[in-house]
């Protein structure tokens, strides 16, 4: 991988009105603890960036998907505007800015496309998290899911995948609402980036009937999340679940020295 400094960033990235379309073959996912402090001062993926890219681009991905609240914004800072990659063609991570009162707000998912001027970002952010909130689901997948199409790919972020239902009564999940009909023969991988590890059994029931048909379903979380006694909530494992066409996939650790967490799926297998 090189890097190519630019006087002017405006030249070599503009925003997408229009989901991209994506061809995702080869998937790399990067988990951190957002405990951790790194030694450019920050806790999220700024010092490690440019570093994990280059890896997974050495490894032929092309397209990488980072645990959300990815990149805090700053002034004369942007993580993707001087790349140039040989094989990642997408980049799909969270900003997570502040307002300027300090409080935090839904932060926007940014998809990168590197394109032969630069890149092209698109943007969404999440919708709701659960379905106890007042909120149309209907009106989710009629409107906001086709923006979420980006060609073999859908994103769901974070508790989004709660737009399928989980039954006590006969222990099944169903298509209620209709998302997982509304979804194009093309869509091959459900890419979830989840805050934090999920614990509640009926998360994965989820991902797993979201991935029948054939899809792929890959989430991936932070570590660091601790419950009101102090003890952390990772659990055993790796920070990702992956499951295909109803299976749980095994995706292992990538070894590494830049302090993150890091697979590779290959969509391919299947």
């Amino acid at each position: 991988m090189t890097h190519t400094k630019t006087t002017d960033p405006s030249q070599h990235e503009s925003t997408a009105a229009k989901a991209p379309s994506l061809s995702i073959r080869k998937l790399g996912i990067v988990s951190r603890d957002y405990t951790h402090t790194y030694p450019n001062g920050h806790r999220d993926f700024s010092h490690s960036f440019l570093a994990v890219l280059a890896l997974l681009d050495d490894l032929g991905c092309d397209a990488v998907l980072f645990s959300p609240w990815s990149i805090v914004p700053r002034e004369g800072y942007d993580p993707v505007t001087a790349l140039r990659l040989r094989n990642v063609k997408a980049i799909l991570y969270e900003h997570f800015p502040q307002g300027s009162d300090g409080v935090q707000r839904r932060p926007p998912f940014v998809v990168a496309c590197q394109t032969e001027t630069g890149w092209l970002k698109y943007e969404r952010s999440q919708v709701f998290g659960t379905l106890t909130e007042k909120f149309d689901m209907s009106a989710f997948v009629r409107e906001e899911l086709p923006r979420r199409i980006l060609g073999n790919a859908c994103v769901l972020i974070c508790g989004e995948t709660n737009g399928v239902k989980y039954s006590p009564k006969d222990k099944k999940v169903h298509d209620i609402y209709g998302l997982v009909g509304a979804l194009p023969g093309d869509v091959k991988v459900i890419l979830n980036p989840v805050h934090d590890r999920m614990t509640r059994f009926e998360m994965v029931r989820k991902r797993e009937f979201l991935s029948r048909g054939g899809r792929w379903v890959v989430a991936v979380w932070n570590k660091g999340k601790r419950n009101k006694n102090g003890k952390t909530m990772d659990g055993k494992g790796v920070p990702w679940t992956v499951f295909h066409d109803g299976k749980p996939v095994t995706v292992e650790r990538v070894e590494n020295d830049l302090n993150v967490e890091i697979g590779i799926v290959d969509l391919r297998t299947a």
